[in-house]
């Protein structure tokens, strides 16, 4: 074994060069396979730490129009009597919890000593009400206290970090009293829980009893039976018994909710169905929304795992090339041992374990480019990649297998040529790189490899472009140079919204100000339903409902179709809407509608007196949803500031300023609309700076094998060049002698992988309901790049050896 291992590392350091080659293009392979494989281990470990993790499930709802079935839409929403009706009549769940998103909250922190106190307002933590049920559910480990208390109304356990963030400790933050939103209620911090690991759909950081919100107003009253109005942010999960069926329990459903919604007989335009989601297929299941969370769709998974099985097969395919290619170097040791004695199997299991060493060696490297790039791959993904001991054995056992898969699909096919060489002709060097190592083969595998290559550039063409579409599309309104700033809703502080309104309007650099519900677009909003006129049945659709007063349209520059904007009220007496609805009503012209009544879902009638121009109220991922705007002072949100783009930076500081004045005891917290639209298409961008490295790597691998075949034709061609020369061969001849059969490889290559990767990029685009189209120039631009790249690569050692002293070449024997 080793006399085995020493002939090894004997034949790869006789060739160095090709052995650094293989090496790292086998490293580079295996370094970006890993961290593939540990993006979509992470995505697919999300809350495999719960214990009852198979038997937790979300209850969740599909809404079909009664007209034609057809799903209207899918959330986790949940009607407030919901959890109290599924443990009534459901024994087979064994525990029922609810959770609701408290949002982003300010929380005030009273100061122990009397001082100043603190003020935080942290948007991307989760914040929920919680029923003290869903501790029974989760694994939670406490550091101090527990969720005993959490049947009682303003209490609230929070997370170790927030403990330390908020009082300094978990020991300083037990028995203190915090304060949620501008109307202070106060929240007594009763436990102190360990941080939830990164990788969880439920992270929570501070949970306060659901009794808290049931107590505040009316809200108990209202909705006690009521099996209409849904919760925004709520999520009801299910523990069921040991051995339940999840389907027996959906079985039933049917008949509880037509016993407990009874929509039929509301005169609803929808019905709904429950159905229970695995807490396994929540983090990867697109249609709904995770809050603190993002994600990769399933597609994107499986395009990353084709990715990084392409980019092994190339790099596999760079060591059969340079191997086979080198073999009628090595003609004569072959000869040699085959004339001592040495059998075909011998020589075989001989250039497997020389494969093996470099694959080893591979291995390692590969290993420490995907340790040293993981913070980088985490940058990408805006979330760590979460390793846990547990999670060793797997990684090893990946990359064991990789090896072992690596080792065969590089090594065997060279040892099967070097080792059928025929000893006595290999002894009289009588074979060549044509007789044997497959210069078809070779050619076959070049022209698989860039395959390979071009797919992933016409890929990243595709994806940049399409990102580019998104950036720079018109929405239909104003969104650039455009302040979002939280209102508080402290029933006391609104009455100060119209004097804020007022002095921002009188500021130097501001263009206009409107109080509003949110912008004109939002992957969520609120929906209602609306009855057209004196039509008896509402319309059979979901009508986007947005507030803002009479400022709105000149601040988001929206643009009318017919009729006028509507006149300053706080209440709400007109309504406009969009040339979307119009049609959905099945009207002939935007004007038909002008003076007509519309009923929305409260039962107010209000006339329409304006048809706005189409914009996209949804991301340009969806399409344009019918829409109605109306004012509502009671649920403005938002005051947005629009802004001289020239001055914007000063303007901003002045507004900040002048809202820390009038609001001195409430954050000031702000987004911009431009940002706020580019976090839409978070994935996407994802999905580009992705497609951008891998294709990257897989280009590079795949020069690095032309580079090392490059070489040994210079090698081979030494006195043929030599010879050319002295005939009078030109550079450019030489040249157009080394790079015309990698050019037509590129070009035969291009034919298999242009219509491919049309047809993959067409479906993917089909997830957008905005497209581009991927046109001509794309797949022109990836041949042109493909060309260049290998004319580059083959240059190099091509000019070399046009401008070596012919005289050397022809005098070496």
């Amino acid at each position: 074994m080793n006399t085995h291992l020493k002939l090894s590392f004997r034949a790869l350091w006789a060739k160095k060069s090709f052995s650094l080659l293989n090496i790292f293009g086998l490293a580079i392979g295996i370094g970006a396979s890993l961290l593939i494989f540990l993006v979509i281990r992470n995505e697919m470990s999300y809350d495999s730490y719960q214990t009852k993790r198979n038997r937790i499930y979300r209850v969740v709802s599909t809404e079909r129009n009664f007209s034609n079935n057809e799903v209207s839409w899918r959330h986790t929403m949940v009607v407030h009597p919901l959890p109290d009706a599924l443990r009534q009549e459901f024994p087979a769940m064994e525990t029922v919890g609810r959770m609701q998103d408290i949002g982003g909250a300010q929380i005030y922190i009273p100061n122990k000593d009397g001082g100043e106190e603190k003020r935080v307002k942290e948007s991307n933590i989760g914040q929920f009400f919680v029923e003290p049920q869903l501790f029974d559910i989760f694994d939670i480990k406490w550091v101090l206290g527990n969720a005993a208390e959490m049947k009682m109304p303003n209490v609230a356990v929070i997370s170790e970090s927030r403990a330390k963030a908020y009082f300094g400790s978990a020991q300083a933050a037990m028995g203190r009293t915090i304060q949620l939103w501008s109307y202070r209620v106060p929240l007594r911090i009763t436990g102190v829980f360990k941080d939830l690991a990164k990788n969880t759909d439920i992270p929570l950081q501070l949970a306060a009893s659901f009794e808290t919100v049931m107590g505040l107003g009316d809200t108990r009253d209202r909705f006690a039976n009521n099996w209409e109005d849904r919760s925004g942010g709520s999520q009801c999960f299910v523990v069921l018994k040991p051995g339940t069926d999840p389907k027996s329990i959906e079985a039933r459903f049917p008949r509880f909710v037509s016993t407990h919604y009874r929509q039929k007989e509301r005169h609803q335009y929808t019905y709904t169905q429950l159905s229970l989601q695995p807490l396994a297929a929540m983090h990867l299941d697109p249609e709904f929304d995770l809050p603190y969370t993002n994600r990769l769709a399933p597609r994107e998974l499986w395009a990353l795992g084709l990715i990084g099985i392409f980019l092994l097969l190339v790099a596999c395919i760079n060591f059969i090339n340079l191997a086979t290619a080198q073999s009628v170097n090595r003609a004569k040791e072959i000869g040699v041992r085959k004339a001592l004695g040495s059998d075909r199997l011998q020589l075989l299991r001989q250039f497997l374990q020389e494969t093996g060493v470099i694959t080893i060696l591979a291995l390692l490297i590969g290993t420490l480019m995907a340790i040293a790039a993981m913070p980088y791959l985490a940058q990408i993904l805006g979330k760590p990649i979460t390793l846990h001991g547990s999670e060793i054995p797997v990684i090893l056992l990946f990359l064991l297998l990789t090896g072992i898969i690596v080792t065969f699909l590089a090594g065997f096919y060279p040892g099967l040529v070097l080792s059928g060489f025929n000893p006595v002709l290999a002894l009289k060097s009588r074979i060549n790189a044509r007789q044997k190592g497959g210069v078809s083969l070779r050619r076959g595998l070049v022209i698989f490899q860039f395959v390979i290559a071009q797919l992933l550039v016409i890929g990243t063409l595709v994806v940049v472009k399409q990102m580019q579409f998104f950036r720079n599309q018109s929405m239909g309104f104003q969104k650039d140079a455009v302040l979002l700033i939280d209102l508080p809703s402290d029933s006391l502080l609104k009455t100060k919204y119209h004097y804020l309104e007022s002095r921002f309007a009188a500021l130097p650099g501001v263009s206009a100000v409107t109080l509003c519900s949110g912008p004109p677009t939002s992957r969520s909003g609120y929906y209602t339903s609306i009855q057209y006129d004196t039509r008896t049945e509402k319309e059979t659709y979901s009508v986007k409902r947005v507030k803002g007063d009479s400022s709105y349209y000149k601040t988001f520059d929206l643009q009318l179709a017919a009729g006028r904007f509507m006149f300053p009220t706080d209440s709400i007496r007109e309504a406009l809407v969009n040339e979307t609805l119009v049609k959905k009503l099945g009207l002939k012209s935007n004007e038909e509608i002008i003076g007509k009544m519309v009923t929305i879902d409260d039962g107010k009638k209000v006339p329409v007196v304006g048809v706005l121009k189409d914009y996209h109220n949804n991301p340009l991922d969806e399409q344009i949803w019918p829409s109605v705007i109306t004012s509502g002072y009671n649920d403005f949100y938002t005051i947005a500031v629009r802004m001289e783009p020239q001055h914007m930076l000063a303007t901003a500081d002045l507004v900040k300023k002048t809202f820390t004045e009038v609001y001195p005891t409430y954050l000031y917290d702000y987004t911009f609309l431009d940002d706020e639209i580019a976090r839409f298409y978070q994935t996407a961008a994802l999905v580009e700076q992705l497609f951008k490295v891998f294709a990257f790597l897989a280009i590079l691998i795949s020069c690095l094998g032309l580079y090392g075949l490059v070489s040994f034709m210079a090698v081979q061609k030494n006195k043929e060049v030599g010879i050319r020369k002295v005939l009078g061969a030109s550079v450019q001849s030489i040249l157009y002698l080394f790079s015309k059969e990698f050019t037509i490889l590129i070009a035969v290559a291009f034919l298999v992988a242009g219509p491919l990767g049309y047809y993959l990029m067409k479906q993917w685009l089909q997830g957008y309901y905005y497209h581009i189209e991927p046109g001509w120039g794309i797949f022109v631009l990836a041949i042109v790049l493909s060309v260049l790249i290998a004319w580059v690569t083959v240059g190099y050692k091509a000019v070399k050896a046009a401008l070596a002293n012919p005289i050397k070449s022809l005098r070496s024997e």
